[in-house]
């Protein structure tokens, strides 16, 4: 029952996604269960596809609101599964080399990944940080 319940949300979400009335994937959380928060695997996911990143760029990339992002890496930066540089006066987080589990996390991010449509996977792997050159055609 849930299943079907579950299978009509996708459904009525990627009408509404196709029509252009809402993004729909931004609420798409595959492992959310597991780790026990959206914001959580919203981090996860964009440092596996990007290899690093600050707290106001995740919020950006997944129109949420910044906070809860900070609070899900100091949360994870606590535990010892990614780690912090500063580059000027940013924040950079990254995965930490010498968490024991590294290997099979970002195995589990990666096959979550493959479940994300074909759009947001484009949108995560793509990493431009800074803007183009002026007159270079997009």
């Amino acid at each position: 029952m849930l299943y079907k319940i579950g299978h009509m949300a996708y459904l009525l979400g990627h009408m509404a996604y196709k029509t252009g009335q809402y993004i729909w994937w931004l609420d798409i959380m595959i492992l959310e269960p597991i780790f026990g928060s959206k914001n959580r695997e919203r981090v996860l996911i964009f440092l596996q596809a990007r290899d690093e990143g600050y707290a106001r760029e995740i919020a950006r990339f997944f129109e949420t609101d910044h906070f809860p992002i900070q609070e899900q890496l100091e949360k994870l930066e606590g535990g010892g599964v990614i780690v912090s540089r500063e580059v000027g006066r940013t924040v950079l987080y990254e995965f930490n080399p010498r968490y024991a589990l590294l290997k099979e996390l970002k195995s589990l991010l990666n096959k979550a990944i493959s479940f994300y449509p074909e759009d947001l996977q484009e949108k995560l792997l793509m990493n431009r940080r800074r803007p183009r050159r002026h007159g270079k055609p997009e």
